[in-house]
């Protein structure tokens, strides 16, 4: 799991837990399919007794947006919000099956230049496909997973007191 794009993070707020969900509940509304959406607030998702799932409602195309998890729990002087960013399961699907055949291509090619005793430009190309995918993955989640700290550290008033 460390190869793919996922965080961990424990926010400590002086808020209870009631307010937690309150301030959720302000900038979340119910997740939205279809054309001609209008999204009114800044994520998108569900917030229950004490978790929530949600996703910054974004203007442009981001697949490797983070779902972002989240389980409200009290603590002795506050509340503590354990939060974990990822990729949405079909994204994680997708990079598996296409670094999948961007290795078998590459074991396919290193066998045949092992043979010829000879590295051809094929070569570097399964290994520039693995490359690509993954600093367009780690680009993508990483600019919007900060963002979505930043802005749950501020709505909560909290602050960070894990982060793996």
């Amino acid at each position: 799991m460390k190869y793919l794009p996922y965080e961990r993070i424990t926010y400590k707020t002086n808020l209870s837990e009631q307010e937690v969900l309150t301030r959720l509940s302000g900038f979340v509304e119910p997740k939205k399919f279809g054309l001609g959406r209008n999204p009114m607030k800044d994520y998108e998702g569900f917030v229950n007794k004490n978790s929530f799932e949600i996703s910054k409602v974004i203007q442009y195309r981001n697949s490797f947006i983070p779902q972002i998890n989240g389980r409200i729990q009290n603590d002795n002087d506050g509340t503590q919000i354990q939060v974990t960013f990822s990729l949405h399961a079909f994204v994680t699907f997708f990079l598996i099956v296409w670094c999948s055949f961007a290795l078998i291509f590459f074991v396919g090619v290193s066998i045949r230049d092992i043979r010829e005793k000879e590295i051809s430009v094929e070569f570097f190309l399964p290994l520039f496909m693995l490359l690509f995918v993954y600093a367009l993955t780690m680009v993508g989640f990483k600019s919007e997973s900060k963002q979505s700290k930043e802005y749950l550290k501020r709505s909560f008033e909290a602050e960070i007191i894990r982060e793996s």
